[in-house]
Parts: C-alpha cells; sequence; structure tokens
C-alpha cells in the first residue's frame, strides 16, 4: 500500500533495458491489450485537492492513455520507447511525475490502472497494471510516514 508509484522514466528505464523489438503487451487482470494497440496521449496534470483531515495539498500526476488494438502486430519496446522520450522531452516534469495508465478493454469504459509490474517473459515484455484504488492520505500518512 505504501509503495512508490512508477514514473515514465522508470517505465522508459526498463524499456532501455529490453529487446527493442520485444513486442511490448499491457494486462490487466481481465486480459491483455490487443495488439495494434495506440498511445492516444501522455498527460501532466496539476492536483490541488483537500483530504478527509481537511489538509490541503498540491501533487502531480501523469497519464498514459491506450488505445486497444484491433489485432495484430503488438507496440515494440523501441517504439514505445521512442514514443515515451518524445513526450518527455515536449512536456517538462513528465518524466518524474507518478504515472497511471488509462484504458479500456475493447475501448470501453476507461479505467485507471497503476504500473504493477515490467518483465520479460520470453520472447515478450509484458507490463503489468492493476487497477487503481482508493486511498485516505491521513490514514496512509499514519502508516506510512
Amino acid at each position: 500500500m505504501c509503495a512508490r508509484p512508477t514514473t515514465l522514466a522508470r517505465l522508459q528505464a526498463d524499456l532501455l533495458k529490453s529487446d527493442a523489438a520485444l513486442p511490448v503487451i499491457f494486462a490487466t487482470p481481465e486480459g491483455e491489450i490487443g495488439g495494434g494497440y495506440h498511445v492516444t496521449e501522455l498527460t501532466l496534470a496539476d492536483i490541488r485537492g483537500i483530504d478527509c483531515g481537511g489538509r490541503q495539498a498540491q501533487w502531480r500526476e501523469a497519464g498514459l492513455e491506450l488505445l486497444d488494438g484491433p489485432g495484430g502486430a503488438h507496440m515494440t519496446a523501441g517504439k514505445l520507447h521512442a514514443i515515451l522520450r518524445q513526450s518527455r522531452m515536449a512536456v517538462d516534469g513528465l518524466a518524474e511525475a507518478p504515472l497511471h495508465v488509462l484504458f479500456g478493454h475493447g475501448n470501453g469504459t476507461l479505467g485507471r490502472y497503476e504500473v504493477d509490474g515490467f518483465a520479460r517473459h520470453g520472447d515478450r515484455v509484458e507490463v503489468r497494471l492493476s487497477p487503481g484504488r482508493a486511498r485516505c492520505k491521513p490514514m496512509l500518512a499514519a502508516c506510512c510516514g
């Protein structure tokens, strides 16, 4: 519950360690993204909020939105890395902000996911996504400092 969130910079570093020709498959508990998927946009948001304890806070979040593919080949690690590199060079601060992934299987309802793991499995690279959760910041501060 207190794990450090993934950033675009960390995802990029993991991709650099992979063979650039390997396909990258994003996978949620409901299944894998379809081949031919598309990175629709990367976003950087400055957010101001107030929690249940009345404390105000400001933070940044980065988002990676994916359009499910109709089939065919999955994007390669090299191509995804190039898209991420170009985006982080164009948008100052994008690389360091906590990253979430927006995606809906079959391009249905968009879900918000966190990157839960990154691993090479044989002839492919898998980015495991887990559903985002509601969090009580005062409770997290009490348990996690």
